[in-house]
C-alpha cells in the first residue's frame, strides 16, 4: 500500500491528503461557528450557511491556479478529465484564497451580511485549517523541499521526485507558521479595535510566513528575477493587508 494511502473501503483508496483536508474543513467550522458567537455581527448559522460558497469557490481557485502553473508537467500529455482528479494532491492556496474570497463576497452581499465581520470571524480558522492542510502534503509528498544535509530532512520513496533525497518538510515548517499564526489572530480577535482588523493582519502575517517558507521549497521554478509565483502573490498579499489596515483604522476614527 502507498504511502499517501491512510486505508481501503471496498477496495477504494481513502488518501491522507483528503483526510487531512477534511479534518482542515471541520477544525474551521467548529472554531470559526464558537467565534461568532462572541460576536453581534454574523451568526452561527450565518457563518456554517457561508460554507457551500467558501468551498466551491476555494477548490475551483486552487485547482485552476495549479492546472495553469503545472500545465507542461503534468496535464499537456494526459487525457483532459486529469484536470479533476484531485487524488494525488494539487492544489495551489492562493488560487483558492483568492476564489474563494470571491465566491464568499457574493454570499455575503447576497445575504447582507457584515463584510469586514465575517472575515474578521473566519481569518483565524483559515490559518488553522491550512495548517492541517499542509500536513496532509507533508504526508502525500507534494510541495516538497529543497534538498538538504540537516538532521530535519526527511526522505521519500525512490520513485518520489525527490529520487530518496533529503528534503526541508517545508510543509512542517508552513503547518507550524501556520498554527502560531493561528494563534495570534484568535488572540487578537478578542482585542480587536475596529472590523477588518484581523482580516488585515491574517493577509499580512500569511504573506509574510508564505514568502519565507518558498525560500525552502523545492518544487517551484523562480518566475522573475529570483522570486517564485507564490512569493509575488506573498508580497502583493502582505502589501494589500497593510494597506487594509492603514484605511480601516483611519476610517475608524473619522467615524468615531
Amino acid at each position: 500500500m502507498s504511502y499517501r494511502i491512510a486505508f481501503e473501503i471496498a477496495g477504494h483508496p481513502v488518501y491522507w491528503y483528503g483526510i487531512m483536508f477534511a479534518l482542515g474543513i471541520l477544525a474551521g467550522l467548529w472554531t470559526g461557528s464558537r467565534r461568532a458567537q462572541l460576536t453581534s455581527d454574523v451568526s452561527s448559522e450565518q457563518f456554517l450557511n457561508s460554507i457551500p460558497w467558501v468551498l466551491i469557490g476555494t477548490l475551483m481557485g486552487a485547482r485552476a491556479l495549479f492546472v495553469i502553473t503545472y500545465w507542461n508537467d503534468y496535464f499537456a500529455n494526459q487525457p483532459w478529465t486529469e484536470i479533476f482528479n484531485y487524488r494525488n494532491g494539487g492544489l495551489v492556496y492562493f488560487g483558492g484564497m483568492i476564489c474563494g474570497i470571491g465566491c464568499t463576497l457574493i454570499y455575503l452581499l447576497k445575504n447582507k451580511i457584515p463584510v469586514w465581520s465575517f472575515f474578521d470571524i473566519a481569518a483565524p480558522s483559515l490559518a488553522l485549517a491550512h495548517a492541517l492542510g499542509r500536513v496532509g502534503c507533508f504526508i502525500n509528498g507534494c510541495c516538497y523541499g529543497r534538498p538538504t544535509s540537516l538532521f530535519l530532512g526527511v526522505h521519500y520513496p525512490e520513485y518520489h521526485e525527490t529520487h530518496g533525497v533529503a528534503v526541508h518538510p517545508v510543509q512542517l515548517y508552513e503547518a507550524g507558521l501556520n498554527l502560531l499564526l493561528f494563534a495570534v489572530l484568535e488572540y487578537c480577535f478578542r482585542h480587536r479595535k475596529f472590523r477588518g482588523q484581523i482580516t488585515a493582519f491574517y493577509f499580512i502575517g500569511y504573506g509574510v510566513l508564505r514568502f519565507i517558507a518558498e525560500l525552502f521549497r523545492g518544487d517551484v521554478p523562480q518566475v522573475f528575477l529570483c522570486f517564485s509565483q507564490a512569493q509575488l502573490i506573498a508580497l502583493a498579499v502582505e502589501l494589500t493587508g497593510i494597506a487594509l489596515l492603514v484605511y480601516l483604522y483611519h476610517n475608524t476614527k473619522r467615524k468615531a
